[in-house]
């Protein structure tokens, strides 16, 4: 057996707390009740005085989270990748919660109304048919999709009509790959920082470090923006949905603001040339998102 001032692992003489030699720590898990919950109350409570001290430069200070971070001031504040995952779990379950529970499924209707129904579709679908929109192959209708094949077409088709009646399962499955699609869209957007900034002597890892940061950014407003949205179409009081709906507006000009900040006081260029490189990354990586969530979206029916 190692002695006391020895560590338990590699039996090496300790200097501290931790050994120098294998990076444990001289620490015995096997301990009572009492130490194990006040252990974990102490950690929880360390936790949220750091999520604190995370959430408010988030927010209002853009851009100095990541240098904080860069500059080895990492101790106080939530590690970028734990935040972004946290916030991108409970995000989109907010997102997924919402939107289950807004979805109305059609009830049966009189005759009347459904003929009235078949004769404005069928108006809609001559409109199609004219512009080349809607095509008919034999006696199966398609709505074209122009990345699908046929075949592709036809299970889409198909999983339209069996969704009609349970659109929750399309939406859940939508926000339980939506978390995935955007952590892939993380290193893509970092590469672009990359290859933008490419004289500015940056490793990757630091644009990367901007990619976590500002997307969590934009998770937490959204949410923010859903959350007041919600209050203000359900509030009875005037004043309250005034304020809300404020205050929606207020965040939707302070995202785009935020980001072109971000990039102005990380990477400390002019603003003729920040605004460019601004412009340029919004106008790829929205085309980018763009694309990503509608082939999403069918994947979500193909996959329900």
């Amino acid at each position: 057996m190692p002695e006391q001032g020895c560590c338990d692992n590699c039996a090496q003489p300790l200097q501290g707390a931790f050994c120098h030699h294998c990076g444990q720590e001289k620490k015995s898990y096997i301990r009572n009740l009492s130490g194990v919950l006040t252990e974990f109350f102490g950690e929880f409570s360390n936790w949220d005085s750091r999520l604190w001290r995370t959430l408010l430069p988030l927010w209002f200070w853009p851009g100095y989270l990541s240098k904080r971070y860069l500059n080895g001031h990492r101790v106080p504040y939530v590690p970028p990748l734990r935040l972004y995952l946290f916030t991108s779990v409970l995000t989109f379950l907010l997102f997924s919660s919402l939107f289950s529970n807004s979805v109305v499924i059609n009830q049966p209707q009189d005759a009347q109304s459904v003929a009235q129904q078949q004769q404005v579709m069928a108006e809609v679908k001559q409109q199609l048919v004219e512009q080349g929109v809607w095509q008919e192959d034999h006696e199966l209708e398609l709505f074209r999709l122009p990345f699908l094949t046929l075949a592709q077409q036809q299970a889409y088709n198909e999983k339209m009509q069996q969704l009609a009646n349970q659109p929750k399962l399309a939406i859940n499955k939508f926000f339980s790959l939506a978390p995935q699609m955007m952590l892939l869209f993380l290193p893509l957007f970092a590469l672009m920082l990359k290859l933008l900034y490419w004289h500015s002597g940056r490793f990757y890892m630091e644009h990367l470090i901007v990619a976590l940061h500002s997307h969590s950014f934009i998770l937490h407003m959204l949410a923010a923006i859903v959350l007041l949205q919600l209050a203000a179409d359900h509030s009875s009081w005037t004043l309250l949905t005034t304020i809300c709906n404020k205050l929606v507006w207020l965040l939707l000009c302070w995202i785009p603001l935020y980001l072109f900040l971000f990039q102005k006081i990380y990477y400390q260029q002019g603003c003729a040339k920040t605004l460019l490189k601004y412009v340029l990354t919004i106008t790829i990586y929205n085309s980018m998102v763009l694309f990503g969530f509608i082939s999403l979206l069918v994947l979500s029916v193909l996959w329900a």
